[in-house]
């Protein structure tokens, strides 16, 4: 019986260590912003256009409708 406590106390005593040790996990949220084209997008003009227009953004060409794409910009929310 001594050995059971003994397992159970420290199982116990790790768990709540562990518990106190994790620090609160906060996700970044980020924003979004589209550069009007004519369905058509080129990755190098997308990053260069989204620099401009949102400073800090990074641009990606993403699929609107069927063969058409539209110059998507990702950046942090601050």
């Amino acid at each position: 019986m001594s050995k059971l406590s003994f397992r159970l106390f420290f199982a116990i005593l790790l768990i709540s260590s562990v518990c106190m040790m994790m620090h609160e996990v906060h996700g970044q949220e980020m924003c979004h912003g589209r550069i009007p084209g004519d369905g058509s997008c080129d990755a190098g003009t997308c990053s260069s256009q989204c620099g401009q227009s949102f400073p800090g953004s990074q641009g990606s060409c993403v699929q609107t409708f069927i063969n058409r794409f539209t110059c998507q910009c990702n950046w942090p929310c601050s």
